[in-house]
């Protein structure tokens, strides 16, 4: 299939010509289909499954939404890396990705009707598990178009693009989530991701991957395919980026999953706007994810420009780790404002340009997908570590100052791991 677009300039795909599609017009299709995943993710896990499991089983919720939840960080895990990775080797006349994006947006929404019918804890297990990996597996797809057809120069642009699309979709699924009957929420949902994936199929199609070679398959021992899989990591610099997305990421999410808590225990219920803590976490939120899209609607245009996309991240971690301060100085009600809002900008920087780097770091063009899979797996990891990282943190080390003193210390590290990366600006 060939682009309907006038080419922008020919390039050299895996070693092979081919044919680059304008690029406003893709990030224009790609926002939507972006917002729409985090939709998908942020309705669900925030919202409808808490309420499902709890009409199920009211006495066991707590305990069941913590299997169904680490069973579907397990899914994600596998599923981000085997997008990217069977992707890179697909070889159709619609292309590498696009097959594989197509069917993982179709089975994601027909796995959204079933959980939405589901009624007992093995019905949601069985369909949540299969739910996150399809929806993650398009994860993969999807975030490997970055390198496949932005050139370097746009890609500060392109992750500002693909980071704006996670608060509008968080926005947009909560929402969703929230005003409507729970299968009615799955309908929409699953609806809105085929709806968005078609367009920027159809409307950025992606050339015929047929004549690209094909990386030689040599017969190896189960233990050399793994070191195969993950030889990413012999290259410094894809290995500093990776741990410095896994320490942010376990500052952002260590701390953010007990904000409820933070307010309730440490700042006071009485001393949240009418002691209501779950409007209160509403507007922190909100204000967070406000200054976020205000600042990431900029910070990737001014990266591309300046070309120094490694110290827009390094200060932006650098800025997580000072906002982490501010409830420690001040933990009242105003200072959580302050926190939120500070956080909100430096999270946006972050998103903005992080995607960026990632595709700058990879080291070996047979194989973005894969790689850039690998890396995503530096946010899901701390997801599924961080309650019970925060639960020894707030038990052992001090109580609720030490979860800050935690996300501080995680960020500054994440920020100078960013710095030592030699092979970008």
């Amino acid at each position: 299939m060939t682009d309907v677009h006038p080419p922008q300039q020919l390039v050299t795909i895996d070693g092979a010509p081919a044919l680059r599609p304008r690029v406003g017009r893709l990030l224009v299709l790609l926002f939507p289909a972006v917002a729409a995943m985090y939709a998908l993710f942020n309705g669900i896990s925030a919202v409808i499954l808490p309420a499902q499991v709890e009409a199920v089983d009211p006495t066991s919720k707590v305990g069941n939404l913590a299997l169904l939840t680490t069973l579907a960080a397990v899914a994600s895990m596998v599923a981000i890396p085997a997008g990217g990775a069977i992707s890179d080797r697909t070889r159709s006349r619609y292309g590498r990705r696009t097959p594989w994006i197509a069917a993982a947006a179709a089975v994601s929404a027909v796995a959204c009707i079933l959980m939405g019918l589901a009624e007992s804890l093995p019905g949601l297990i069985a369909t949540t598990v299969v739910l996150w990996f399809a929806a993650n597996f398009y994860s993969g797809a999807v975030t490997a178009i970055l390198p496949d057809r932005v050139p370097p120069r746009r890609r500060g642009v392109a992750s500002a693009v693909i980071g704006l699309g996670t608060p509008v979709g968080i926005v947009f699924g909560v929402q969703v989530a929230s005003r409507v009957g729970h299968l009615t929420a799955y309908a929409v949902i699953g609806a809105v991701l085929l709806v968005t994936t078609a367009l920027l199929l159809l409307g950025a199609r992606e050339g015929s991957a047929r004549g690209l070679p094909v990386a030689a398959r040599n017969r190896s021992s189960p233990g050399q395919s793994l070191r195969s899989f993950f030889a990413a990591f012999a290259t410094r610099d894809f290995r500093l980026a990776f741990f410095s997305r896994f320490m942010l990421f376990a500052s952002y999410f260590v701390v953010s999953g007990y904000t409820f808590y933070t307010l309730q225990d440490y700042v006071g219920t009485g001393n949240v706007p009418d002691g209501d803590v779950a409007t209160a976490v509403s507007t922190l939120l909100t204000l967070s994810v406000g200054v976020w899209v205000v600042v990431a609607s900029l910070a990737g245009w001014i990266a591309d420009r300046m070309d120094r996309r490694k110290l827009f991240v390094g200060a932006s971690a650098l800025g997580v780790a000072a906002s982490m301060t501010i409830p420690l100085a001040t933990p009242t009600w105003t200072g959580m404002l302050i926190y939120s809002a500070c956080l909100g900008a430096s999270i946006g920087t972050y998103f903005a340009i992080d995607l960026a780097v990632m595709s700058l770091v990879l080291p070996n063009a047979d194989s973005e997908g894969r790689d850039l899979g690998i890396l995503q797996v530096a946010t899901g990891l701390p997801q599924l570590l961080a309650g019970a990282v925060a639960s020894a943190v707030i038990t052992w080390c001090g109580g609720y100052p030490a979860l800050f003193v935690f996300g501080a210390l995680s960020a500054v590290v994440s920020g100078l791991l960013m710095l030592r990366i030699r092979s970008i600006r």
